[in-house]
């Protein structure tokens, strides 16, 4: 039986008729009610849905979706329910609508015509304005047109679950053979000319001294020893620039792997102290996890680890006069800057490279940086006296490396936040405005790269660079393909806002020669594994896919004849070859690499048929 409260009537079954005595003030029904069902308004398509954007519900596809190339999914409504009323009240709306379209388009030009602005946040979809995930390249309409009909379900690239398609026969073990002195001595070396170079967050004589201290008297559950396992691990599987990386089948690999598993199980108890030690173990945990390509969990390793030292106090009072300190008290606020940056950045690129949910409003906003740089431990002559000629060049080289890649960043996020928020002048075109801020932000990295310490010059070619030099090359082209992308992706894709003047079509032209550079500066690390792997994976991997892109766009005539004015530089299609053998060799790392050799291999050989045929360049 329904029941009342108040004035409001709550829901009655349908299965039995209320009584009239019982629901006196019932109100009466709704005109209408027994001649058409009552049903919601228009929903927007499922891609809006999940945007939560407004759809426009235009047919077969919405304005966003005919932009993005995404497919259109939007649910038919039956209009035979509605009664005669609601009918011309919908027949009253579509009539005002096409005024209103009308009235817009009375001098005869587009009815979203881009390149003359209006209003930045409704005619200009500014999701184009930088760099995408190789997924929504991938849904690009050129592409696709490459790529077969039945194309399979799910993201192809990154995928954040994705596990290694490849595991080792035999657990792995290590024996007291791996913890003899001259053995602990080339793991140490090699952790600090390979690793800690890039990440300067431990001090190279005292962790010496624990991890000798810990395998002479017996690996233990303390955190000394869990730090110990760390560097005895990211020490066996790393190696030098210029060779071949450990696969997963070799027993230093195996080794490795059990070093890290041994380690795992102390971290655990370090999680109950939030302490110096507890972050740096939690972040060497992460680099080996980038080392492994296990992503996710390197992302939650550096989450834990920002997180332990948020709560440091030199954080807190980051205005000290760090002059005033002693010799301990300076190593010790060094230290803790070091960690926080370290896992502050390495937690912000895993995160974007997985595009997980969450601060994504201040993702290129240089709001969201710390705001200070760390500090470089200074020595007293005392302490000095105990470290080698070779430490002391070690920490200063990557100290200079370790600035220069955050400054670097730094300028990198600001420049996108500036391309981001870009509003041109009223009646200026916006790709013609935004190209004229172009030449002072080249200025701006030029200076960057001239103002660079010789230990990390990057003036030589790139044949020629240790691994901070080729580290720091790679965030720079990085950043050169965030200035270039919107001429490039305006001039592969319709539907994008047009341009004419030869400056921007230059632009592009540059923007498609970035990303042949791109895999050029990296060839030299094709067979190397670090920390940033999987990272110059994918930058190779999109780079690519943008290559292919614009060669079958001018091949197909779909980018419009006003735009193909762009040239594609001509070693593009070996560079694209190189970057298929990249994802082909490790392939059998992780799962997306191994579903992305089949679309690159599918691309290229389609790309190949079209070259060939009547419409080939």
């Amino acid at each position: 039986m329904g029941q009342t409260r108040g004035d409001e009537t709550l829901p009655v079954s349908h299965d039995v008729e209320p009584s009239p005595s019982h629901n006196p003030r019932k109100r009466p029904a709704p005109r209408g009610s027994a001649s058409y069902a009552r049903k919601r308004a228009v929903t927007a398509c499922q891609v809006c849905r999940a945007r939560r954007t407004k759809c426009d519900n235009l047919k077969p596809s919405c304005s966003f979706c005919l932009k993005v190339g995404a497919k259109c999914i939007q649910s038919s409504v039956d209009f035979s329910s509605f009664d005669t009323a609601s009918l011309q009240i919908l027949q009253r709306l579509d009539d005002l609508e096409a005024l209103v379209r009308k009235t817009h388009n009375v001098d005869g030009t587009a009815e979203h015509d881009d390149s003359t602005y209006s209003d930045p946040e409704e005619s200009i979809d500014k999701s184009w304005l930088l760099p995408r995930p190789i997924d929504q390249i991938l849904e690009w309409e050129v592409l696709r047109g490459l790529r077969a009909q039945h194309q399979p379900e799910g993201p192809t690239y990154p995928h954040a679950n994705s596990s290694t398609t490849h595991m080792t026969a035999s657990p792995p073990t290590f024996g007291f053979e791996e913890l003899e002195p001259h053995r602990i001595k080339i793991l140490l070396d090699n952790f600090f000319n390979h690793v800690h170079v890039k990440n300067p967050v431990l001090d190279e004589q005292h962790t010496r001294n624990v991890v000798l201290k810990v395998c002479m008297h017996g690996i233990d559950w303390s955190p000394d020893a869990c730090l110990a396992l760390l560097v005895c691990a990211l020490g066996t599987i790393a190696t030098p620039l210029h060779n071949e990386y450990i696969s997963r089948e070799s027993d230093a690999y195996r080794t490795a792997g059990s070093f890290f598993l041994a380690a795992k199980k102390r971290l655990g108890i370090l999680l109950a102290e939030s302490s110096l030690q507890e972050a740096q173990c939690l972040f060497l945990a992460g680099v080996y996890s980038m080392h492994t390509f296990a992503r996710l969990p390197a992302w939650r390793y550096f989450m834990q680890s920002l997180a332990c030292s948020q709560t440091f106090d030199s954080l807190k009072t980051v205005k000290q006069d760090y002059g005033a300190l002693d010799e301990a008290q300076r190593r010790v606020v060094a230290a803790e800057q070091a960690i926080y940056w370290s896992a502050w950045k390495s937690e912000r690129e895993v995160h974007d490279e997985l595009w997980m949910p969450g601060h994504k409003t201040a993702e290129f906003s240089i709001e969201c940086y710390p705001p200070f740089f760390p500090t470089p431990p200074i020595h007293e002559r005392s302490a000095l006296a105990t470290t080698t000629a070779a430490m002391e060049e070690r920490e200063q080289s990557s100290w200079y490396f370790y600035l220069s890649e955050i400054s670097l960043l730094r300028l990198r996020r600001r420049l996108a936040s500036e391309i981001a928020e870009f509003k041109p002048p009223s009646g200026d075109g916006f790709l013609e405005a935004l190209a004229k801020g172009v030449p002072d932000h080249l200025q701006e990295i030029g200076n960057w790269a001239v103002a660079l310490p010789h230990q990390v010059s990057i003036a030589s070619p790139p044949e020629e660079d240790g691994i901070c030099q080729f580290v720091l090359r790679g965030h720079l082209i990085d950043v050169y393909e965030m200035l270039y992308w919107p001429y490039v992706e305006a001039a592969i894709r319709p539907n994008l806002p047009s341009f004419t003047p030869a400056a921007v079509q230059d632009l592009a032209t540059k923007g498609l020669q970035v990303h042949v550079d791109r895999i050029r500066v990296n060839r030299r690390g094709f067979r190397h594994r670090h920390h940033g792997t999987f990272s110059m994976i994918k930058a190779c991997t999109r780079s690519a896919l943008i290559l292919l892109a614009a060669a079958a766009s001018l091949a197909t005539g779909v980018s419009g004849q006003t735009r193909q004015s762009y040239h594609l530089p001509p070693e593009w299609e070996s560079a694209v070859e190189e970057v298929i053998q990249l994802n082909q060799d490790w392939q059998h790392e992780a799962q997306d690499l191994a579903k992305i050799v089949v679309v690159l291999e599918e691309l290229w050989h389609n790309w190949q048929l079209l070259s060939r045929g009547p419409l080939g360049l």
